[in-house]
């Protein structure tokens, strides 16, 4: 056959590969490798102000820690700046955040009181980044023990490096950490399986009711504790109890977390759109079922954003490898699937719902690289490891040019929040023109209302804020001989009530 052939071929390459397996280091130095770029993409922009993509969002997560850090913990009473009726249709006075049970809030707002040197965004994006590193770990060993190394070094490699989940694995939102533990928690069972060790069942109950607490739409994860139970317990009719009782008993924290918060409304948000709708400009429209969800789903989110498009061959590839020895690929894509399929109108309008899917896309790349490798018919092997990095770079790469931008900031968010602050009282309240937008209110550390939900005349009758602020310039003529103008520049105007 010649040098060239056997080149080609892959077999030297195959054989140095498989030699190197054999030694117990080079599994190790391969997670390693991955771990290492990992930290380091998390790493940038880990100090930034909470001015970039979802600022809105990212800013009501972190207000409830700052204010754990200002006021004390209190796990059943989370607030945040908002005291509008906007996100629940009535007057939020003590601005109540009743949704998540505030775990991850807690965990940085502790951190940051505890060592006040470091910034509380940057504790929070901390907290996220070595969460996201665990689920990292958990599905890299799961993959090896399941598929195999090449499934784990590339699927774990996607989870390092996918500029997506790079950005959400350092942003402060409860979705990757929940995400996270949960996946940890799969990993509980998995050990289960290898070992039979009933502790390894009690730590994915416990992590799992975690998960569920931080955000309950990881129910979903509860598929994966069902295969490895299943696949770990030789009596069917011993199988269904253990799940019954590990999955019962995960649930007991959110069901008791969803019915105390019940008697505080204010503080919960109108949800029901998320399973069917979006909201536009003119009103909510149902996507559910429609050609414009799959279109956005498939084609703009997971093939175009997350997966760079390239990447897209590797997932479907993954779902066409059969493994009598495990079905661990097909089981992360049923929770990935039941979840898009539930909450059509939260996916289709946020980006970040995307987030509690993302380990099933990693698994997914990691059993269709396996099946390239080791499927005889797919052509020369030394092809075939040039293709797999050829798409890896340009999957990451088309990927990493449509999340890039979510890191600009909103720098102005910054200049009016000081002027804020060095005007107003912090016992002030505050109409912010900012159609809903409470980041500025977050870091002015003040109580408001980021959108004006009313008259300005009628605010100010009730007694309701002191100040009013907005960026539109044609205030300053509509409001001239109303209002006092207190402050102006080219940025904002603040008017007293």
């Amino acid at each position: 056959m010649g040098i060239l052939g056997h080149f080609l071929q892959g077999n030297y390459i195959y054989r140095r590969f498989e030699v190197m397996k054999k030694r117990s280091f080079f599994p190790v130095i391969l997670f390693v490798l991955v771990f290492v770029v990992a930290i380091v993409a998390r790493w940038q922009h880990i100090n930034a102000p909470i001015t970039e993509w979802f600022s809105w969002r990212q800013s009501d997560t972190a207000a409830v820690g700052k204010l754990y850090a200002k006021d004390g913990i209190d796990l059943l009473r989370p607030r945040y700046y908002d005291i509008s009726r906007i996100q629940s249709g009535i007057d939020n006075p003590q601005g109540l955040r009743m949704v998540e049970s505030p775990l991850y809030n807690a965990s940085f707002g502790w951190l940051y009181k505890t060592f006040p040197q470091v910034s509380i965004e940057m504790w929070a994006r901390m907290v996220t980044a070595l969460l996201s590193l665990g689920a990292l770990t958990a599905l890299y060993i799961m993959l090896r023990d399941e598929i195999g190394e090449a499934a784990a070094f590339f699927g774990g490699l996607f989870f390092a490096l996918c500029p997506y989940i790079v950005f959400y694995s350092r942003s402060i939102l409860p979705d990757m950490p929940a995400t996270s533990i949960a996946v940890i928690s799969g990993l509980m069972a998995h050990y289960y399986v290898r070992t039979k060790r009933w502790y390894f069942l009690v730590g994915a109950c416990v992590l799992f009711a975690v998960a569920l607490l931080i955000k309950p739409t990881v129910i979903f994860y509860a598929l994966l504790l069902m295969y490895f139970i299943m696949k770990g317990t030789a009596s069917k009719r011993m199988a269904g109890l253990l799940i019954i009782v590990v999955l019962g008993l995960a649930a007991i924290p959110v069901y008791w977390w969803r019915q105390y918060i019940l008697q505080f409304p204010e503080g919960i948000p109108a949800s029901d759109w998320l399973l069917t709708s979006v909201n536009t400009s003119t009103g909510l429209h149902s996507v559910f079922m429609r050609p414009a969800f799959f279109r956005w789903i498939l084609f703009e989110r997971i093939n175009n954003l997350i997966l760079g498009g390239y990447l897209t061959f590797f997932a479907i590839l993954g779902l066409f490898f059969s493994n009598k020895k495990s079905y661990v690929h097909w089981v992360f894509a049923a929770v990935a699937a039941s979840y898009l399929l539930t909450f059509q109108g939260g996916n289709v309008q946020h980006d970040y719902y995307q987030i509690i899917i993302t380990p099933a896309l990693a698994v997914l790349i990691g059993a269709g690289v396996h099946h390239l490798l080791t499927q005889k018919g797919f052509g020369f092997r030394a092809v075939r490891y040039l293709c797999i990095v050829v798409l890896f770079v340009l999957g990451i790469a088309f990927s990493y040019y449509q999340v890039n931008p979510y890191y600009n900031q909103n720098s102005d968010l910054l200049l009016i929040a000081d002027v804020m602050r060095s005007i107003t009282k912090s016992s002030d309240r505050i109409v912010v023109d900012a159609q809903g937008d409470s980041t500025v209110l977050y870091i002015a550390e003040r109580f408001g209302y980021p959108a004006i939900y009313n008259e300005l005349e009628q605010i100010r009758a009730e007694g309701k804020a002191e100040y009013f602020v907005t960026t539109n310039s044609d205030y300053k003529q509509k409001l001239d001989g109303v209002y006092p103008l207190v402050f102006e520049n080219d940025k904002v105007l603040i008017f007293s009530l």
